[in-house]
């Protein structure tokens, strides 16, 4: 597996990635080229050994300029259950600890990424019960570099 970096090229298969994780409740597209040109080095990848892109996680900023966000971790069903999605969290933190006093995330509380963003570090810090909307809670988490 190689982490790196997200580059245009790339912006096809992350989209994919993200249909066939979130079904219905995906970013468009045109998203993911926003979020390339606003926030790079939040932005990267897990490449198989094949080079196929198996998987990404996005961080921004928010209005508070040491409170960042993990936007997004989304990963194909068969690479989970093998340390990828740890190492993109990991390397998505790493990029961002030099600027974060925090980093948040939602999570649905039945999404077992639930319980790697508690080994990461993450604590629970609320929960919104219709936060997409009724019947659509998450959880929001917290994390801080040590």
């Amino acid at each position: 597996m190689t982490l790196r970096p997200v580059r245009l090229a790339d912006l096809p298969a992350v989209f994919a990635i993200e249909q066939a994780v979130f079904g219905g409740h995906v970013y468009p597209d045109f998203f993911f080229r926003q979020a390339l040109e606003l926030w790079p080095d939040w932005f990267w990848l897990a490449e198989n050994g094949d080079g196929d892109i198996v998987g990404y996680a996005l961080g921004a900023p928010s209005q508070r300029p040491d409170e960042l966000w993990l936007l997004s971790l989304a990963l194909l069903p068969a690479c989970r259950g093998q340390g990828v999605g740890r190492a993109l969290a990991q390397a998505v933190l790493d990029a961002m600890r030099p600027r974060a006093r925090s980093v948040q995330l939602t999570v649905d509380p039945a999404n077992p990424a639930a319980a790697l963003y508690r080994r990461l570090g993450f604590v629970e810090a609320g929960r919104d019960d219709g936060y997409f909307g009724p019947g659509e809670p998450r959880l929001l988490m917290r994390w801080q570099p040590g």
